[in-house]
Protein backbone atom coordinates (compact mmCIF):
# COMPACT_ATOMS: atom_id res chain seq x y z
CA UNK A 1 0.00 0.00 0.00
CA UNK A 2 1.50 3.44 -1.12
CA UNK A 3 1.18 6.37 1.03
CA UNK A 4 0.38 9.34 -0.74
CA UNK A 5 -0.65 13.12 0.90
CA UNK A 6 -2.88 15.03 -1.08
CA UNK A 7 -2.34 19.09 -0.33
CA UNK A 8 -5.75 20.15 -1.23
CA UNK A 9 -6.70 24.14 -0.43
CA UNK A 10 -10.35 23.83 -0.50
CA UNK A 11 -11.37 21.86 2.63
CA UNK A 12 -14.74 20.69 0.84
CA UNK A 13 -13.01 19.19 -1.72
CA UNK A 14 -12.19 15.12 -0.73
CA UNK A 15 -13.06 13.69 -3.99
CA UNK A 16 -9.45 12.80 -5.32
CA UNK A 17 -8.75 11.30 -1.65
CA UNK A 18 -11.58 8.63 -2.41
CA UNK A 19 -10.68 8.09 -5.76
CA UNK A 20 -7.10 6.61 -4.67
CA UNK A 21 -8.77 5.39 -1.29
CA UNK A 22 -10.63 2.83 -3.54
CA UNK A 23 -7.45 1.83 -5.55
CA UNK A 24 -5.62 0.65 -2.26
CA UNK A 25 -3.45 4.05 -1.50
CA UNK A 26 -3.00 4.87 1.90
CA UNK A 27 -4.35 8.59 1.53
CA UNK A 28 -3.87 11.48 3.70
CA UNK A 29 -5.80 15.07 2.73
CA UNK A 30 -3.89 18.18 4.44
CA UNK A 31 -5.26 21.46 4.14
CA UNK A 32 -2.94 23.87 4.83
CA UNK A 33 0.87 24.27 4.03
CA UNK A 34 2.17 23.33 8.17
CA UNK A 35 -0.56 20.34 7.54
CA UNK A 36 1.13 19.19 4.97
CA UNK A 37 4.99 19.96 6.17
CA UNK A 38 4.11 18.07 9.37
CA UNK A 39 2.42 14.81 7.81
CA UNK A 40 5.83 14.86 5.17
CA UNK A 41 7.82 14.29 8.53
CA UNK A 42 5.23 11.75 10.37
CA UNK A 43 4.13 10.10 7.42
CA UNK A 44 7.16 9.42 4.91
CA UNK A 45 4.71 9.65 1.91
CA UNK A 46 5.99 7.68 -1.33
CA UNK A 47 4.46 10.32 -3.13
CA UNK A 48 2.65 13.87 -3.03
CA UNK A 49 -0.14 15.23 -4.99
CA UNK A 50 -0.51 19.24 -4.61
CA UNK A 51 -3.36 21.06 -6.01
CA UNK A 52 -2.11 24.60 -6.97
CA UNK A 53 -4.70 27.31 -6.00
CA UNK A 54 -2.80 30.52 -5.69
CA UNK A 55 0.72 30.01 -7.87
CA UNK A 56 2.96 32.88 -5.68
CA UNK A 57 2.32 30.98 -2.44
CA UNK A 58 2.17 27.35 -4.04
CA UNK A 59 5.39 28.30 -5.67
CA UNK A 60 6.98 28.89 -2.18
CA UNK A 61 5.81 26.12 -0.77
CA UNK A 62 6.66 23.91 -3.29
CA UNK A 63 10.03 24.44 -3.35
CA UNK A 64 10.49 23.53 0.59
CA UNK A 65 8.42 20.77 -0.32
CA UNK A 66 10.95 19.67 -2.96
CA UNK A 67 13.74 20.35 -0.49
CA UNK A 68 12.23 18.25 2.06
CA UNK A 69 11.09 15.33 -0.37
CA UNK A 70 14.06 15.32 -2.49
CA UNK A 71 13.54 13.08 -5.38
CA UNK A 72 10.18 12.06 -4.17
CA UNK A 73 7.64 12.13 -6.56
CA UNK A 74 5.03 15.02 -6.85
CA UNK A 75 2.15 15.20 -9.04
CA UNK A 76 0.98 18.76 -9.80
CA UNK A 77 -3.32 19.35 -10.37
CA UNK A 78 -4.64 22.61 -11.47
CA UNK A 79 -2.89 25.88 -11.68
CA UNK A 80 -1.30 28.63 -14.44
CA UNK A 81 -2.07 27.87 -18.29
CA UNK A 82 0.58 30.86 -18.98
CA UNK A 83 3.82 29.79 -20.44
CA UNK A 84 6.10 31.33 -18.32
CA UNK A 85 3.81 30.05 -14.90
CA UNK A 86 4.25 26.88 -16.40
CA UNK A 87 8.08 26.77 -16.82
CA UNK A 88 8.00 27.65 -13.04
CA UNK A 89 5.95 24.92 -12.28
CA UNK A 90 8.18 22.60 -14.10
CA UNK A 91 11.55 23.90 -12.57
CA UNK A 92 9.79 22.06 -9.21
CA UNK A 93 10.43 18.30 -11.57
CA UNK A 94 6.57 17.29 -11.30
CA UNK A 95 6.48 14.03 -12.54
CA UNK A 96 3.10 14.85 -13.67
CA UNK A 97 1.47 18.14 -14.13
CA UNK A 98 -2.54 17.99 -14.85
CA UNK A 99 -5.14 20.87 -15.73
CA UNK A 100 -8.59 20.49 -14.78
CA UNK A 101 -10.89 19.10 -14.78
CA UNK A 102 -9.17 15.63 -14.60
CA UNK A 103 -10.87 12.40 -14.91
CA UNK A 104 -10.77 9.77 -12.43
CA UNK A 105 -8.79 7.54 -14.52
CA UNK A 106 -5.88 10.13 -15.83
CA UNK A 107 -5.43 10.32 -12.17
CA UNK A 108 -4.56 6.79 -11.16
CA UNK A 109 -2.51 6.79 -14.27
CA UNK A 110 -0.05 9.28 -12.90
CA UNK A 111 0.02 8.03 -9.37
CA UNK A 112 0.86 4.16 -10.86
CA UNK A 113 3.13 6.07 -13.21
CA UNK A 114 4.68 8.43 -10.40
CA UNK A 115 4.92 5.16 -8.03
CA UNK A 116 6.74 3.40 -10.83
CA UNK A 117 9.26 5.92 -11.19
CA UNK A 118 9.77 6.58 -7.03
CA UNK A 119 10.23 2.35 -7.18
CA UNK A 120 12.74 2.92 -10.29
CA UNK A 121 15.12 5.50 -8.26
CA UNK A 122 14.51 3.84 -4.93
CA UNK A 123 16.46 0.70 -6.93
CA UNK A 124 19.01 2.65 -9.13
CA UNK A 125 20.25 3.87 -5.44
Amino acid sequence: MSRILIHEPRRDRHDWAQVLAAGGHDVVVCHGREALFDAMTLRRPDLIIYVLSDLALDLGVLWVVRHMAGALPIILLGGPTGLEARRSVQELRPVYFGMFPLDPAELNDAVRGALSHERRGALAS
